[in-house]
């Protein structure tokens, strides 16, 4: 009987462990131009295992703490394994000192390799390396020899302009992007120590323009948390990968990841709420003989620094006009001077007194020169605001006043 017993016993703890329920909140996105309208996108899995033939009846939705009734919200689409989608690519390489030239021609490797998967006309891919600057070395296209060309080349040296190329291959997305599936996909042996590019503005660009950033971290230097943050704020993922040798399987799976566009079912749900700032949205999965809650805060308000002193280089700005202006005025103009002999990509965007985000009023390329820009129709409580013109880490503030 003891034996009996202890036999049971071992095959109890020998057995191996039912697969729990999964979920994983990635993007909200609210629908333009009508922003009542949100997609939920997300994935469900069965420990490894992802779950394709997901049904209503499994998923309970709540906003903030509230209970949605599920006659009001629909499943828009679901994952599926044999999904082959039509997209975009920017493939952003460390050309930096920091990558060894044995693990740059592994990498080189594998993003050819990577470059052969794409099947499709309506897939393309472009290559920008990155050290001291970034550069384009192929610009979008479904000309699968050119794009492996372009990666061939490149000799190790400099500093990691990490934000620099990935605000590169942004920039490459939205002048000659097609898809609506678009996606930068980075590699990088360290952290950023060369950019004139932030971080902020790189989540901004990139959600604006409905673009994923995708980042693989080579070796123990890169910031996984921060990197991780830059990714997940987009809708993207980072891979911390110890060695190269790892490479060539990692770029095969995401290939089949991005052309299944990246596992997701999307929600869509027609809300009361027509800003969603700080929206917090929480999802059950029944699933797997198990249940599990998963919440995430979408659409944060950052709040930044504001600093009287900052100054910027290449370009300079005036007050704004009317000032003060009454809380019903139907237009602010906003004048500034362009100093770079070629331009430049600049961002206007506005702040409350306590440092919160109010609204972007333009981000956009401008030539040399003088220039006035409207914001019509503000709209703004009464209180004292604090407008920003900034280019990468150049920044000049101007002060407004609004009364009732």
């Amino acid at each position: 009987m003891k034996r009996l017993l202890l036999f049971f016993l071992l095959v109890l703890i020998g057995a191996p462990l039912a697969a729990q329920p999964q979920l994983d909140l990635r993007l909200l996105r609210r629908n333009v131009p009508d922003y009542y309208y949100y997609q939920l996108y997300f994935t469900a899995s069965c420990g490894d295992s992802i779950i394709y033939d997901l049904a209503k009846h499994q998923l309970i939705l709540e906003e903030g703490h509230g209970l949605i009734d599920s006659n009001r919200y629909t499943i828009d689409r679901l994952a599926s394994p044999t999904r082959n989608s039509c997209y975009d690519l920017v493939l952003v390489v460390d050309n930096s000192s920091t990558m060894s030239a044995a693990d740059l021609a592994i990498t080189q490797s594998a993003l050819g390799n990577y470059i052969d998967t794409m099947s499709r006309d309506c897939q393309s891919a472009a290559v920008v390396s990155f050290a001291d600057r970034p550069e384009i070395r192929s610009f979008l296209s479904n000309d699968r020899q050119a794009v492996r060309e372009s990666i061939e080349g490149m000799v190790p040296s400099g500093k990691r302009a990490l934000y620099d190329g990935l605000y590169t291959g942004l920039t490459e997305l939205t002048t000659n992007g097609r898809q609506s599936v678009r996606i930068v996909l980075g590699i990088t042996t360290g952290g950023d120590n060369a950019s004139s590019m932030v971080f902020e503005e790189l989540v901004d660009r990139a959600l604006y323009h409905n673009i994923r950033l995708f980042v693989i971290g080579l070796g123990s230097d890169p910031p996984g948390q921060l990197l991780d943050s830059l990714c997940r704020s987009t809708g993207g993922l980072y891979y911390p990968v110890a060695q190269a040798g790892e490479l060539p399987g990692l770029y095969t799976q995401l290939a089949g990841f991005f052309q299944r566009e990246f596992d997701e079912h999307v929600i869509v749900r027609r809300t009361q709420d027509s800003q969603m700032k700080n929206m917090l949205i929480r999802l059950r999965l029944e699933a797997c003989g198990d249940s599990v809650w998963v919440s995430r805060r979408f659409f944060v308000e950052p709040v930044v620094s504001v600093d009287p002193t900052a100054t910027a280089a290449h370009f300079t700005l005036g007050q704004s006009w009317p000032n003060p202006l009454s809380a019903r005025t139907d237009a602010v103009h906003f004048h500034f001077t362009v100093d770079a002999p070629n331009g430049l990509p600049l961002r206007l965007q506005i702040y409350d007194n306590l440092g919160r985000r109010v609204h972007t009023v333009f981000e956009r390329e401008y030539a040399p020169g003088v220039h006035t820009v409207t914001w019509t129709a503000p709209r703004l409580e009464p209180g004292m605001y604090i407008y920003r013109l900034s280019r990468g880490r150049e920044t000049t503030l101007g002060r407004m006043i609004v009364t009732p």
